[in-house]
């Protein structure tokens, strides 16, 4: 999967979330971390620059992402994320 379409389905599915779920729900958080993740590399797409050292840690893994949305209906969130990650990774987005 391309990195445009990996940005593409999380950003629809945090949009479906938000709708779901006006109200502070236990996986918040986990959806914030992954937000947060996925606006950095956008913004990286629409301005042709590298992750700074600052970003890198929305890119770590979090066991909060994955305890939070295991067997929920969010749980294919953690996959997007994985794949968001490695094909930031494998575009030496890293250290600018």
């Amino acid at each position: 999967m391309t990195l445009a379409a990996i940005t593409n389905i999380l950003r629809k599915r945090i949009t479906e979330y938000r709708h779901n779920n006006r109200i502070n729900t236990s996986i918040n958080e986990a959806i914030n971390l992954i937000e947060i993740a996925l606006n950095v590399t956008e913004l990286g797409i629409s301005n042709n620059r590298a992750i700074e050292i600052s970003e890198e840690h929305w890119f770590e893994p979090d066991w909060k992402i994955i305890y939070a949305l295991e067997k929920t209906e969010w749980d294919d969130l953690i996959d997007l994320y994985r794949e968001l990650d490695f094909k930031v990774k494998e575009r030496n987005w890293f250290r600018s």
